[in-house]
């Protein structure tokens, strides 16, 4: 009968309405729950076999199922922890229930990021599970991609690296004067004599290098003016800290011991054209390996360089001709003049004129050049039409030199890297300065802190200095996340609806990608529900309004005789 229907209708109704409380209770009570994810109420008409009549109505009622919104972004709340994390996209975190992999090891699913280091250095939660990662190398290579491990951080440390790069950059002032080179010496001679009274030179920086043992070697580098736009540098240590200098020689401590020396040129401009002597190999004292280090001056754009090590001729730096070097940039230079720039060049004394000698340069192919050089005993400069600089001391006599010639091929340099030549050492008219020293090398350390990143990888920074990727979160993505089962502790369990877990990197393909120092809010809506509950409310009190009017039909009925 129809009001038997009603009623069970009705009643129907009163659980479903009671479901649906339950449903917006647990959400509210949750609205501060980390990761939580609300779950909605739906309603199913239930249809009875008698109800499908054309003639005849008999209600069926009302069911229920539920809908978890597993895939909702919440909100991100900043916090002061760095191993709080939050997910920002599809995915979820992994949790294992012990420290250690075995086949009755748990796993489980959240979004509730709150993790923190425990006494035994691993990465758990509240509830105690551990979460989960690849371990990797420091440059972030998985080491093993089919096991990962619950992530643990107490026996991480950093080991001593030997410094095997240092890259650096400074200012050269352009308008120093030419650094006062004896030539009675050799170039080396005077070079060492900066080395030993470092207060002559023209400009000093300071570096700390480390050895193969993590011990810190500090290194000077002196740079002294030999001509335009060519500068000298050695680099030296305390005689102490190496079994023997650059040449084979024992150093005594408190002595300074030279290590490297090269050469600096320059463009016209302040670019870097080329750097020489840049690879340092040092027997640091102590039992230690030898040193092994590349001094990176920048990016240098490369040219014709003269090669001060193949002169011949009678001008040499003995008899005061402290340089000689090509500026290719000018428009009259045999580069650009279509002629021969690589061979030798001749300088020859034409003999005197007003105001000096008149001093020729013959280039490769016969072209030639002059230039008046004064009398006076000074370091002079001479520079020619073409791009070709001679630069003398005081102690050259033009007057009693005569005739002659200097032989100087010119070599050409190809560029380093890219070539542009003001990624490092310059060369403009501003103040000294050192604009970075960076090297490679770092003594023992212990862990100092840990930071996540965006890609998911766990990043310690020690006492040493260094910083390095220690592991890389595991992020589970589902076929269908709504069917995964609730466990409690906002812990999630795969099931057959579900599907098998899929282990992801975090921002690869579509897979969320973690903040660090923030934790993921509720979805809940407090208003949303507070209106669900008045309609549940409501449609509750109609339910039962169903159950009082059948029961007074039925009522009427009894009352017939």
């Amino acid at each position: 009968m129809s009001l038997f229907g009603s009623m069970s209708s009705g009643v129907s109704g009163l659980l479903s309405q009671s479901e649906a409380i339950s449903v917006i209770s647990d959400n509210l009570s949750n609205v501060n729950t980390i990761g939580y994810k609300n779950t909605r109420t739906l309603f199913d008409q239930q249809v009875t076999s008698a109800g499908l009549s054309g003639t005849l109505y008999n209600a069926g009622g009302v069911g229920t199922s539920f809908d978890r919104f597993q895939n909702a972004q919440g909100s991100l709340l900043s916090t002061q922890s760095s191993t709080d994390m939050a997910l920002s996209g599809n995915g979820f975190f992994t949790v294992v229930d012990s420290s250690e992999i075995t086949t009755d090891t748990g796993y489980f699913y959240t979004r509730a990021g709150s993790f923190s280091e425990d006494n035994r250095g691993f990465l758990t939660n509240p509830s105690g599970q551990h979460l989960l990662g690849w371990r990797t190398e420091s440059d972030g290579t998985i080491q093993d991609v089919q096991n990962p491990q619950p992530i643990e951080l107490q026996s991480v440390s950093s080991s001593a690296r030997a410094s095997s790069e240092l890259t650096i950059g400074f200012n050269l002032t352009a308008n120093e004067t030419v650094h006062p080179y004896d030539t009675t010496l050799t170039l080396n001679q005077n070079l060492d004599a900066v080395v030993a009274d470092p207060t002559t030179a023209d400009f000093v920086t300071d570096v700390r290098f480390f050895d193969s043992e993590g011990g810190a070697r500090d290194i000077s580098l002196v740079f002294t003016k030999r001509a335009n736009n060519m500068w000298d540098w050695s680099a030296y240590t305390d005689g102490g800290e190496v079994v023997s200098d650059l040449f084979g020689n024992s150093v005594a401590t408190g002595t300074n011991a030279t290590i490297g020396r090269g050469e600096l040129v320059f463009n016209r401009d302040g670019g870097l054209k080329y750097a020489s002597g840049t690879q340092l190999d040092v027997l640091w004292a102590g039992g230690v390996e030898e040193g092994n280090i590349d001094i990176n001056f920048g990016d240098y754009t490369g040219g014709f360089v003269f090669d001060d090590t193949s002169v011949a001729g009678n001008l040499t730096f003995a008899d005061g001709v402290t340089d000689v070097s090509m500026s290719e940039e000018l428009s009259t230079s045999p580069l650009n003049g279509g002629r021969v720039i690589s061979g030798t060049y001749q300088f020859s004394n034409l003999g005197a004129v007003a105001g000096g000698y008149n001093i020729q340069v013959s280039e490769p192919d016969g072209t030639t050049y002059t230039a008046v050089m004064p009398t006076a005993n000074v370091d002079r400069t001479l520079e020619f039409a073409n791009g070709v600089t001679l630069t003398v001391s005081g102690a050259f006599d033009v007057t009693t030199w005569g005739s002659g010639q200097i032989d100087i091929p010119a070599l050409p340099q190809n560029p380093l890297l890219e070539g542009r030549g003001t990624d490092g050492a310059v060369q403009f008219s501003s103040a000294y300065n050192t604009r970075f020293a960076n090297q490679n090398g770092f003594g023992s350390g212990t862990l100092a802190s840990v930071n996540v990143d965006d890609d998911g990888f766990v990043i310690g920074s020690f006492t040493n200095g260094e910083s390095k990727k220690l592991w890389q979160l595991v992020i589970s993505v589902f076929q269908d996340t709504t069917e995964l089962e609730p466990v409690g502790n906002s812990l999630l369990r795969e099931t057959d609806g579900s599907g098998r877990p899929l282990y992801k990197v975090a921002g690869v393909g579509g897979t969320a990608k973690v903040v660090s120092g923030a934790l993921e809010q509720s979805t809940v809506d407090i208003a949303q529900e507070f209106s669900n509950m008045i309609i549940s409310q409501r449609a509750f009190q109609a339910s039962s309004t169903i159950i009082s009017t059948a029961d007074q039909m039925l009522n009427e009925l009894l009352q017939i005789r």
